[in-house]
């Protein structure tokens, strides 16, 4: 395929597409008029999300990301494919299970989409600063934090295997710290952005990168670095990593 057509890409499938950050790129890639298939476990949306008018130019797909003959004739007709799946490390989860649903959860759609010929891929990893317990913590050589191990191994598959050396197809990782805007759970909205848009606006002021890139990200431009990655023409080959400071600073509204 040309990068040309690659550039054209207009039907989109996405996994973790009911979450927080899924939702939003979900959105967006509606409002920018792109055919999108959402894979759930339920083949339906979340009533918050039901509730708004653009779930309905949604096709809500019943599927589970770790068993491929779920999804894989409904994935062979994308131009690209959107992983957002991930899961918190709560004291609930054993280390497997961390690593699980931010590794594999995010690779074994991706090794499908490579191996059906889709030309791009977009993955939702995250930014983990080094002093977060339970997140990035680990022992040199003898263990590593469930959460960092899985987001590393989503993006080294995007970058060892699903681009390669060969660099015909494109991937791009993106990588927010803290993301604000309204979280739903349990059917109830946590409105984060209040807490975190006046700190994300006062770190970002500050001239010094280090610094600034610790900002909490809203969900928006997430959403909006994720669509681009999957259409434009410049994301078509090779590998990206889009960090923090980027989204905030070039997919702002």
């Amino acid at each position: 395929m040309s990068s040309a057509a690659k550039s054209a890409a207009k039907r989109l499938m996405v996994f973790g597409g009911t979450g927080f950050v899924g939702s939003a790129i979900v959105e967006e890639a509606v409002r920018r008029g792109l055919a999108v298939t959402c894979v759930t476990r339920t083949g339906t949306p979340p009533g918050h999300i039901l509730a708004q008018a653009w779930s309905s130019n949604v096709d809500w797909l019943s599927g589970d990301a770790m068993r491929p003959e779920t999804y894989r004739e409904a994935m062979g007709t994308a131009d690209a494919v959107v992983t957002s799946v991930g899961v918190l490390p709560l004291p609930s989860l054993t280390h497997e299970e961390v690593v699980r649903g931010n590794g594999e959860t995010n690779v074994v759609p991706a090794r499908t989409a490579k191996e059906l010929g889709v030309d791009r891929l977009v993955v939702v990893g995250a930014s983990i600063p080094p002093f977060v317990p339970g997140v990035a913590f680990g022992v040199p050589g003898l263990f590593e934090a469930g959460y960092a191990k899985g987001k590393k191994m989503a993006l080294e598959f995007a970058r060892d295997e699903f681009v390669g050396e060969e660099k015909k197809r494109g991937a791009v990782v993106l990588q927010p710290g803290g993301v604000s805007g309204t979280r739903y759970a349990g059917g109830r909205a946590l409105p984060l952005w209040i807490a975190m848009s006046p700190v994300s606006r006062m770190l970002r002021a500050v001239p010094v990168n280090a610094i600034a890139e610790l900002a909490p990200t809203p969900v928006g431009n997430v959403a909006r670095a994720a669509v681009a990655a999957a259409t434009e023409e410049k994301y078509a080959e090779g590998f990206e990593v889009i960090d923090n400071l980027r989204l905030l600073r070039a997919f702002d509204e």
